[in-house]
């Protein structure tokens, strides 16, 4: 029995369905959940199906996250998507559920999960749904066709990243027979308010540069009320540091005043960071990670870290 045939036979024997994804997320996270939502909805009308977490402004054309009480886990049936450590679940009530899947595309951290889908060979966890999808023959919406074509598309740079293969095209073309506007998604995806706009502008002027070429924001909580923009809003932007010569590593420090951390953002052209992120307790993908740190002392540690690491490329 192949693992999507268990992760389908788990879901057939649960009422309640509560999938979960990562804090900070981004599109992939996202459309794998709504995504995910809509095929079981699709598949198995009677079941009760919630999607919950941390949300971005700029991803409510997604999906609109539910709100829910802690009883509904009773009994209930956890789905994690596109998160690889149980320290960057959004929600910590994913630890009530009865039974608990993960299903991801990044680099194995820890495991948390009754069934871990694992695969880095997939350039979003997207993917993975639609390989689901059409392996146990399951149905989707229209909509949820929409949500994981995005997340696809967000995941892979619009195609562009290393990683993309045949299947991802394939997998995509698939989503393109449902029915739904690609063009108004595109508008969707990249339309940017003027306050973001000029949060770019200000990162651009202002980022700091290390001698072996990281570049990094600190983004205090002051300065973000200033710029009028949100700790997540600002840690979903790090790739404005990107393709800028000379720079190998980039990085946002964002401080989280209600939560009394300091996201840390991590990307490079190369350089594997998520043994950085490791080191300070998060994770993620060999170029595109993640953490939380405490302080602005463990920040510039940080920061010396990620500057002997660029020495290396």
């Amino acid at each position: 029995m192949t693992i999507c045939q268990q992760i389908v036979n788990k879901i057939e024997e649960f009422d309640t369905i509560i999938i979960h994804r990562h804090v900070i997320p981004d599109g992939d996270a996202y459309g794998s959940s709504f995504g995910l939502s809509e095929i079981i909805r699709t598949t198995f009308p009677t079941k009760k199906v919630y999607v919950v977490g941390e949300e971005l402004d700029y991803l409510h054309y997604v999906g609109v996250t539910d709100k829910i009480e802690d009883s509904l886990y009773e009994g209930a049936l956890v789905i994690v998507t596109d998160t690889p450590n149980a320290a960057r679940i959004s929600d910590e009530r994913w630890k009530l559920g009865a039974y608990k899947i993960k299903i991801d595309h990044h680099p194995f951290t820890d495991e948390f999960a009754d069934i871990e889908w694992i695969d880095t060979t997939y350039t979003s966890t997207c993917e993975m749904i639609v390989h689901l999808l059409m392996e146990c023959q399951l149905k989707i919406s229209d909509n949820g066709a929409r949500c994981l074509y995005n997340g696809i598309v967000s995941d892979s740079g619009r195609f562009l990243f290393r990683g993309v293969s045949s299947q991802t095209l394939r997998y995509a073309s698939e989503l393109l027979k449902y029915n739904f506007d690609m063009v108004e998604l595109y508008e969707q995806m990249y339309t940017q308010s003027k306050e973001m706009v000029r949060f770019k502008g200000y990162i651009l002027l202002n980022f700091e540069e290390t001698a072996k070429g990281v570049a990094y924001v600190k983004l205090t909580d002051q300065l973000l009320k200033q710029l009028n923009i949100s700790e997540t809003s600002a840690s979903s932007q790090v790739n404005t540091l990107a393709n800028i010569e000379g720079i190998k590593i980039w990085a946002f420090f964002v401080e989280d005043k209600e939560s009394e951390v300091i996201r840390v953002n991590l990307r490079s052209s190369g350089a594997a960071v998520n043994e950085i992120a490791k080191k300070y307790g998060g994770g993620g993908h060999v170029q595109a990670a993640g953490a939380r740190v405490d302080t602005w002392a463990t920040v510039d540690q940080m920061i010396e870290d990620l500057d002997e690491l660029a020495s290396q490329y």
